[in-house]
This record gives C-alpha cells, sequence and structure tokens, in this order.
C-alpha cells in the first residue's frame, strides 16, 4: 500500500479513507469516516519510506501513546493506533478549520485581544499536557488548529516526549521548528516547560505583530539569532498593544529560562489579567516579596545595665568602733548610697521619657499641621533612572506614585533599564500621580544617529526627520512649560543609533490644561511604506483617520501604502480623513488606477459610442449590488468590489456595516457585468449583473 496513495480503501475494518488533507515530512494526514461511531475522523499515516527506520516507527508509536494520554478541549484528541500491510496509523479528532499560521497569514497582526485570547487558549493546551510530564517542544502556529467558531487545538506531539523528572536532555540535537525553537534547543541542551513557554511566546509574538522575530537567509542562521540576538521590543513593532501585553510576550521569550514564566499558569494569568486591564498578578507578586523585604526591620529595645554593685561605696572606719559596728556602718551606708542611686536613675528615666514625649508630640504636631496643608497627599519623586522596570514599579507602589511605560532605543542604557522620567527625581507631587518612565529596549544596531529637535518647530523637525530616512511619530501633550505647538522632548534621544524607516517619536505641548479647539489644524504624519493597520494607528494618534483606499499595481510590498492625500507635513482640520493609496501585485498588462465607485464615470466610458460627440444619449441606467460581510471577519476589513476585471470600490469597512452596496454600470451600455467581492483579499462572492 502507498501511504499517498489511500483514498478509497478502508483501514482497520471500519475507516473509509475520503480525502488527503495533508503532507509533511514524515506523515501524510487523510480525513476518513469511522463508520463504527458515524463520525469524521483525522488518519495520520507515517510515510511508508520510513517503515524501516526503527526509531521513527518507534518515535510515531510513542506520539501516540502520549497524545492518547491528553484529553482537553485544546489539544486534538488521539483514538486510536494501528498497523495494515506494513503502515503505522493514527487516528485522530477530526478539526475542520484551518491552522493558526494560515489565518496569521492571512489577517496579518491580530487585534491584540484576539491574539491574548489565542495564546490562554494554546497556553491552557499545553498546561494540561505538562501537568501529566509531556513537553511539546515543538510549538508552532502551523501546529495550531482553528475551529470555525475560533476554538485552538495543539496537535502533532510528534517530537513530544513523556518526562520522569522536571527536565530532559535533547541528545545534542536541536529539535522543533527553527523560528520557535528555544535558545536550550537550539544548542542541544536541557529542554523544560519553560521551552514550550518560549516557544509560545514566539507564537504571541508572530499573533501581534504578523511576523516572527527572527528571520534569515538559512536554518542555522535563524537558529544563531535565537542564541545571541535580542528580539525588539513587541511594543516598537506594534504601538497599538498595551504595554502590560508586551511585558508578558517580551519575558516569555527571554534567552535565560530562569528569566521566564516558569509555569504555564503563570503567563495565562497574566494574560486574563491584561484583557481585564487588571494589574498582572506576576507583577504583583513580585511587589509583595519587595515591600515585605523592605518592611523587615529590626527594632532593639534599650536595655537597662545598671549594677548596683558597680557604686563606689566609701568605708567609714575608726579604731573606736568594732568590728561589728564597723560592718554594721558600712551596711547603713551602702543601703543608703544604693537608694540614691536608684532615685537617681528612676529621675533620670523620667526625665528621658518626658524629653522623648515632648520631641514626640512636637513632631505630630509638626506632621499634622504639614497634613493639614497639604491634606496627606503630597509626595517626593523618586530617581528612577538606571533602575530596572520590576525596581521602579516597586519603589513607585512604596512611595505612592503611578508610572506610565514609553519604550526606546537606547546605547547606553541596558534593556529594561529606564532611560529617564517626567517630572524629574526630588519634585514634589500629589499621591497617586502618573511619572512618565522612558524605558530602553536596547541598542538597534544601525548606523543612523538620531537627530536632536530639540528647540525646533514641528515642521522643521518633520523635515530633518525625513531627510534622515526615519519616521516620526507625533505625541499631544500638555505641558505647563512649553507653549503650544513647542517639542517637550523626543526619543530616542540624539545621538542614538538607528536602522532605516525606524520611528522618533516627538512630543508636542498642546499648552497646559488644554481643550480641544474646533477646527483645530493639525499636521499630516507620513504613513507611506506602512501597512494599513499601523497607518491608522499613527494618524488616530494626531486627530486623523483613514479615508478612502484604493489599491494599485506596484513594486512595492503588497499591502504597504504607496501614496497619501494630504501628503505629509501638510496641515489639515482635527477629524480630517487621509485617502491612502496600497500596493498590490503589479499585473502583466499595465493599467491605470481607475476611479473609486463614488467617482461619475467620464462620457468616453458611459456613453458607449467610442467618445464620439453625436446625438445617442448617454446611458444611466445603474444596478446596486449588496456584499454581506462574512461572520467571521475582523472588526475592520478590507473590501474591493471588481466588475469586469476593473476595480470599482476599494475601502475598509467596519464588520458592525454588515453589508458593502455599491452602483454598477453598464460597460457599453447593455450585456453582462461580471461583478466580484475581496473581503481582505479572499474572493467571498461573484455575481453576473444583467443590463438590458
Amino acid at each position: 500500500m502507498n501511504s499517498d496513495n489511500l483514498v478509497g480503501i478502508t483501514l482497520g475494518n471500519r475507516y473509509d479513507m475520503l480525502e488527503k488533507i495533508g503532507t509533511g515530512g514524515m506523515a501524510t494526514v487523510y480525513k476518513a469516516k469511522d463508520t463504527l461511531l458515524n463520525r469524521f475522523v483525522a488518519i495520520k499515516i507515517l510515510r511508508d519510506s520510513l517503515e524501516d527506520e526503527k526509531q521513527v516507527v518507534s518515535n510515531f508509536i510513542k506520539e501516540a501513546q502520549s497524545s492518547a494520554s491528553l484529553v482537553h478541549n485544546n489539544i486534538v484528541s488521539v483514538y486510536d493506533v494501528g498497523e495494515e500491510n506494513g503502515l503505522n496509523y493514527m487516528v485522530m479528532e477530526y478539526v475542520d478549520g484551518i491552522t493558526l499560521k494560515e489565518y496569521i497569514k492571512h489577517k496579518g497582526a491580530l487585534p491584540w485581544q484576539e491574539a491574548c485570547d489565542f495564546a490562554i487558549q494554546i497556553g491552557q493546551g499545553i498546561g494540561e499536557a505538562h501537568s501529566i510530564n509531556i513537553i511539546h517542544r515543538d510549538i508552532k502556529p502551523q501546529n495550531i488548529l482553528m475551529t470555525k467558531d475560533k476554538t485552538l487545538k495543539v496537535t502533532d506531539f510528534g517530537i513530544a516526549r513523556a518526562v520522569a523528572g522536571e527536565t530532559t536532555v535533547v541528545g545534542g540535537s536541536a529539535l522543533g521548528s527553527v523560528h520557535y525553537i528555544s535558545p536550550e534547543q537550539a544548542r542541544g541542551g536541557f529542554t523544560d516547560d519553560r521551552s514550550d513557554i518560549y516557544s509560545l511566546g514566539i507564537v504571541l509574538y508572530e499573533m501581534l505583530t504578523g511576523k516572527v522575530p527572527f528571520d534569515g537567509d538559512t536554518a542555522v542562521s535563524v537558529a544563531l539569532m535565537h542564541l545571541e540576538k535580542e528580539p525588539v521590543n513587541v511594543k516598537c513593532v506594534n504601538l497599538d498593544i498595551p504595554t502590560d501585553l508586551a511585558y508578558v510576550t517580551m519575558k516569555s521569550i527571554s534567552k535565560e529560562q530562569r528569566a521566564r514564566y516558569q509555569n504555564v499558569q503563570e503567563l495565562v494569568d497574566d494574560l486574563h489579567a491584561v484583557l481585564a486591564d487588571e494589574p498582572l498578578p506576576s507583577r504583583e507578586e513580585m511587589y509583595r516579596k519587595s515591600v515585605q523585604e523592605n518592611d523587615d526591620i529590626d527594632v532593639s529595645e534599650v536595655e537597662d545595665d545598671f549594677d548596683e554593685d558597680d557604686l563606689d561605696v566609701p568605708e567609714i572606719l575608726s579604731d573606736n568602733y568594732s568590728d561589728n559596728e564597723n560592718q554594721r556602718i558600712r551596711t547603713k551606708r551602702k543601703e543608703e548610697v544604693k537608694k540614691k542611686s536608684k532615685n537617681k536613675k528612676k529621675e533620670d528615666r523620667i526625665a528621658i521619657v518626658l524629653g522623648i514625649s515632648t520631641v514626640v508630640v512636637i513632631a505630630l504636631i509638626a506632621m499634622g499641621i504639614i497634613f493639614f496643608i497639604n491634606g496627606g497627599k503630597n509626595v517626593t519623586v523618586p530617581d528612577f533612572t538606571n533602575m530596572t522596570v520590576e525596581q521602579a514599579m516597586s519603589e513607585a507602589k512604596r512611595v505612592g506614585v503611578q508610572l506610565e511605560e514609553e519604550y526606546s532605543l537606547s546605547d547606553t542604557i541596558e534593556e529594561n533599564h529606564i532611560i529617564s522620567q517626567d517630572p524629574e527625581a526630588r519634585k514634589v507631587v500629589k499621591k497617586n500621580e502618573k511619572i512618565k518612565i522612558v524605558v530602553s529596549i536596547g541598542s538597534s544596531g544601525g548606523n543612523i544617529a538620531a537627530p536632536d529637535l530639540s528647540n525646533r518647530t514641528v515642521e522643521e523637525a518633520i523635515e530633518i526627520i525625513l531627510a534622515a530616512d526615519l519616521k516620526y511619530f507625533i505625541v499631544e501633550e500638555d505641558s505647563a512649560e512649553k507653549k503650544a505647538g513647542e517639542i517637550i522632548r523626543q526619543t530616542p534621544l540624539a545621538g542614538t543609533k538607528m536602522n532605516k524607516d525606524d520611528i522618533i517619536t516627538l512630543h508636542v505641548s498642546k499648552g497646559k490644561n488644554s481643550q480641544p479647539t474646533p477646527g483645530k489644524q493639525v499636521s499630516v504624519p507620513s504613513v507611506v511604506g506602512l501597512s494599513i493597520d499601523h497607518a491608522e494607528t499613527i494618524l488616530s494618534k494626531n486627530g486623523l483617520s483613514i479615508g478612502n483606499v484604493l489599491r494599485a499595481p506596484s513594486s512595492s510590498t503588497e499591502g504597504t501604502i504607496i501614496r497619501q492625500t494630504p501628503e505629509v507635513g501638510k496641515t489639515t482640520t482635527e477629524g480630517s480623513r487621509v485617502d491612502i493609496v496600497v500596493a498590490k501585485k503589479e499585473e502583466s498588462s499595465q493599467q491605470t488606477e481607475k476611479p473609486s465607485a463614488t467617482e461619475a464615470p467620464s462620457n468616453n466610458e458611459s456613453n458607449g459610442n467610442g467618445g464620439n460627440n453625436d446625438d445617442t444619449p448617454p446611458v444611466t441606467q445603474k444596478k446596486t449590488v449588496s456584499f454581506k460581510i462574512p461572520d467571521d471577519a475582523g472588526e475592520s476589513v478590507s473590501v474591493e468590489i471588481v466588475a469586469n476585471g476593473r476595480t470599482i470600490h476599494s475601502a475598509v469597512h467596519s464588520k458592525s456595516d454588515g453589508v458593502v452596496s455599491v452602483d454598477i454600470m453598464p460597460s457599453s451600455g447593455a450585456g453582462t457585468v461580471e461583478v466580484q467581492a475581496y473581503m481582505d483579499g479572499v474572493n467571498t462572492s461573484s455575481i453576473n449583473v444583467n443590463f438590458d
């Protein structure tokens, strides 16, 4: 029997092989019908070319045994294993859906809430395996199946190994897929639960950005990146994700196992907290321990070290007195001295107590006055610079202020350490005031020095940034020190080495306690070269939004913006829209841009007479057609309507719109117009519109 051609046969007298649904290096997967239980199943067949490899067959059987012991909603169930006519096979749960890799490839960067939910589901499945000492070792989106209701299921425990202890040595070979492999796997070291956590972190990174953190020309070069190169902080790739989610992602993919989450449940708990907009449990525990350590103060009491034998008691001796009399006098004198000493000690203690009480009373009165004046709400800002984020969080909680994180490249400050803060250290602020901290994500390794934009107007700064082959991002803030329109600060700092198209963030003053101004003019940022999602984020920060979206053939990367209107540096009214043109693959025959559905066709297009100015009246007939937005679409959908090969409508719609309606014009007065609807690049509908 040939493992690649089993459609139509029956295995084990119960599994009717229906169709081939997947092929890998070691096995072929078929959809089959279990005639005994009347259900569809997936059957993995070990390729017949490997049947003579004893180790491969042994691993295949071990995979079945490991997987069969796992029962969880987020794991593909294994029902049966068998052998027939020299072919080894495994019967599994049939999942009617696609892989997570296909979903990411189709959608690009996912909404962060959806990425969180998916990571939680994967984590729950992995956690179930870890609970019975099974480590997957090959977590990747290709091994995550998604049902139609977006339930995720982990599959393919092909290199999983049941372990008796906490760690397992992989005999010098790097197991797992190179883009998702943990550093310890790449070096052939110890692997444990935290190796799966690293791979899951890479998958989360890819879901949030649409790409993996490390990529290269060869598998070896990618593996070396996992060992040696620090990934770009996910927050710098996708500015729209919460800071806490960036922290969770980067903690998961720490190169050192001890720096990652120590078990999957910790990761899942933090992801739940991100979705609920609550403090991360892992950080709260860290804060609690830090505060306990700071509060463990050993206070010793003052001991009474008075010893009556140390008294200097003079003896009065006389030859006229007997020894008994002398002893009586000495005893009496000693008692008197002792009594006086005790009285003196008592008086001293009273004086000390009164003195301390007086100081305490004065201090309490002073504190009461200060508390009354300030309402007990003022605190002094600590110096957070050069602290780690964790240290700063602990110190902020102790003092009573909140931290607002921002990330920036830095050539001088170590990653995860604080570059600067606002307000500065030692300033007095209200309790629970937000202190803005800039956190280093390390050096970019680039060769473009960030220009010094201090004392520049916004327009000048933008011109300088663009001239340096960089991009910019404007954040408007209230400022008591800077006038409206002046630059408060920039990140990264001047002189920091950057790569081409890296972003400089300009913090621009709105003035003190500014209020939105009707008709306010804002500067249009550059979105050329960005994806639509990234452009949407940049524009929204500047009080703008995306307008019409057209697509045109271009040699630029498909899906990136190649033109915008208004152009960069122009001013427009806050709340306005920016029209964009997005690159699509160049076609073999040259085409010109077509007008959108809202534009009126020219006479040449509508009268059907080649533009001759005779008395033939133009055809004004039109028909409206509607296309439903799929139920499984994201919150925003890129919709393109094509009529007879021409794009007549291209725009981003909200899923809540439900349907997209367009007017169809006859191309030559009569006949049939073939209309296709593309939702996020997928042809979802095709109809013919007839004109009499």
